[in-house]
């Protein structure tokens, strides 16, 4: 019996992908808009480094925040070195974007970044990084909530399972 998935062609071949990634040097910011976006839909392996690339370099500070946007809410890790390069970004919007995405994926990994941001000469940025020091904060009470929760759990059922054993 043949396996079904390899007589799947992929969709873009390599010499499209090619052309996507070269678009990211396009002179207008709305092919490049384009280019990261079905870079990023279709999980190029090389989307992530693409993206931080962009958010790091790109001339376009709307592009930037665009792109930022599309990250959040995602929790890939690997999207971090990203967002994390948007934190020291000269553009007040971008810095602040970068930050509630951060916040939507509540990492506190980057916590040392966020921090550096209570300096930030734009009291609306550190606002913000205040705020997205408390999400991290209030992830982590979820998080010890839910374990302590499945531990009494698990400690309880220890416990029935036992009594019905004598």
């Amino acid at each position: 019996m043949t396996d079904p998935s390899k007589d799947i062609l992929p969709v873009f071949s390599e010499s499209d992908l090619l052309k996507v990634r070269q678009s990211l040097q396009d002179a207008d910011p709305e092919v490049r808009w384009a280019a990261i976006q079905l870079l990023y839909s279709i999980r190029d392996p090389q989307a992530g480094v693409l993206i931080e690339r962009l958010i790091a370099e790109d001339p376009d500070a709307d592009l930037r925040v665009k792109i930022v946007g599309l990250m959040k809410g995602q929790e890939d890790l690997a999207l971090l070195g990203g967002l994390v390069k948007g934190l020291r970004d000269i553009d007040k919007t971008v810095r602040l974007a970068s930050l509630n995405a951060l916040g939507d994926i509540g990492d506190p990994s980057v916590s040392t970044w966020v921090t550096a941001l209570l300096k930030d000469p734009e009291a609306e940025v550190k606002v913000a990084a205040l705020q997205t020091l408390g999400r991290f904060q209030e992830k982590r009470k979820a998080d010890f909530r839910a374990l302590a929760d499945k531990l009494r759990k698990d400690y309880e059922d220890a416990q029935k399972r036992a009594a019905a054993r004598r």
